[in-house]
């Protein structure tokens, strides 16, 4: 990367990045899993179009009994609360002050109910709703990603569109250049290249390749060197022109919304 070594390198902290990491880890287990898929196939029958709810959300309670008829999960009240306080932390689902009759006591009590957070992945894929039964495929592409995983690798994995699935490791000593096939030619394809599918629409650029990835003084780097329709990683854009270090856990967006490529960097 010798013709880069008098471009500024740029170093952002993406706060989102760690907590990337921390949703996927969340929903890496049968039973937060199933409490998502509950909580889930609750709004799907429930909510109305103003956002409220036809009946009240499950509590605690509700959900155990759920989790032993349908999944044949029996855990103890005590483990359910500590699965849930870790969908909490990870910002995947959110608790609703209700009055429920419950059990063996009389009258209405003070419970927590439980709800998907609508926001909850927006920070990694704009245009899909928490609710799509897409996202519950995101977690076996992370599974992928993390099955490759190798010190000396960046693991690229990516989540949308056609090539969805397709994994590579790209080395340390490696440069790698990505971009639509349309968008290479002959001497391009002469270095290690990832060819995303003619599919990704706004994965364009003007006689270059999206993007380029390589390390560079002990830290993975991407170098968008003036694509038409930028590059983010979780929502910001980075700068044109200059080299941006990567944190680990990363998603890379090439260009958003429809038509644009979600790649997943693990190192």
């Amino acid at each position: 990367m010798s013709e880069n070594e008098n471009i500024y390198t740029e170093i952002i902290d993406f706060e989102d990045s760690n907590l990337i990491s921390v949703k996927l880890a969340a929903i890496n287990n049968k039973v937060r899993f199933s409490i998502l898929e509950i909580l889930r196939d609750f709004q799907k029958l429930n909510m109305n179009k103003d956002n409220s709810f036809k009946k009240d959300p499950y509590y605690s309670r509700e959900i155990n009994d759920i989790l032993l008829k349908k999944y044949d999960i029996n855990i103890t009240p005590q483990m359910l609360g500590q699965h849930i306080k870790q969908l909490l932390d990870a910002d995947l689902v959110e608790e609703i002050p209700l009055k429920k009759e419950v059990p063996n006591k009389i009258g209405a009590r003070n419970v927590k109910g439980y709800i998907l957070k609508g926001d909850a992945f927006e920070d990694l894929f704009l245009e899909i709703n928490f609710l799509s039964d897409e996202l519950f495929s995101f977690f076996d592409l992370y599974k992928v990603n993390q099955k490759f995983y190798d010190e000396d690798y960046c693991i690229l994995t990516i989540f949308n569109g056609v090539d969805k699935g397709k994994t590579f490791k790209v080395h340390k000593d490696e440069t790698v250049l990505i971009g639509r096939k349309a968008d290479f030619s002959q001497a391009d394809l002469a270095s290690f290249t990832i060819l995303l599918d003619n599919s990704y629409t706004a994965v364009s650029n003007v006689g270059k390749p999206h993007l380029k990835l390589f390390y560079k003084d002990d830290n993975w780097c991407i170098l968008d060197e003036g694509s038409t329709n930028g590059t983010f990683i979780g929502n910001k854009e980075i700068s044109t022109g200059r080299i941006t270090q990567l944190r680990k856990n990363s998603f890379l967006k090439l260009a958003r919304g429809e038509g644009g490529a979600v790649i997943y960097c693990s190192f």
